[in-house]
């Protein structure tokens, strides 16, 4: 039995994905195209997590008063809401560090 070491020519021009990774590739698309400034990109980032917060927050107000017996989620909604307030604090910090160094450069 002959095996070709051939690599294939022709690749399926369209992958099915999921309807939800379509929707953010085309949502990534769009915004790709559109020209943001890193302002508005902070901001948006900012209201991300801001968002992550208050849904920690609901999660817990429902665990506390019976309205959810998932207490398995809301310890999840609460550490990813801390791990991003906590990514969102560096990114902070280096900024400030990069901006204190800039302004102790001699001229």
């Amino acid at each position: 039995m002959k095996i070709s070491s051939t690599l294939p020519t022709s690749i399926p021009s369209k992958v099915r994905l999921a309807p939800e990774l379509e929707k953010a590739l085309q949502k990534s698309k769009a915004q790709a195209t559109e020209k943001a400034s890193f302002g508005d990109m902070l901001m948006e980032k900012i209201q991300n997590v801001d968002q992550m917060q208050q849904q920690a927050d609901v999660a817990v107000s429902d665990v506390a008063t019976g309205k959810s017996k998932n207490l398995h989620e809301a310890v999840l909604t609460m550490e990813m809401a801390d791990t991003s307030l906590r990514l969102m604090v560096t990114v902070r910090n280096k900024a400030l560090e990069a901006y204190q160094e800039i302004m102790r450069m001699p001229i």
